[in-house]
């Protein structure tokens, strides 16, 4: 099935109009996983955003979320 991951950064969107083929459910959650901890150390080290959010969808429908967001404390 194709799988499409809509990547927000602080709000800002970006559509994944492509999308990806995987056989299981496993694979989409361990690719969205990994894609959105390689996006969050990216973003949070250069400091263009706080939290990151990758919404997995399979045609319009949504089928997982990953949220990561970076708290400071100084």
């Amino acid at each position: 099935m194709r799988y499409h991951f809509h990547i927000a950064e602080d709000g800002r969107l970006v559509e994944d109009d492509e999308g990806q083929d995987f056989l299981d459910q496993n694979q989409v959650r361990n690719e969205a996983i990994e894609a959105c901890i390689s996006i969050a150390k990216d973003a949070f080290t250069k400091g263009s955003a706080r939290r990151v959010e990758i919404d997995v969808r399979r045609e319009s429908i949504s089928v997982l979320k990953v949220v990561i967001s970076l708290t400071i404390e100084e």
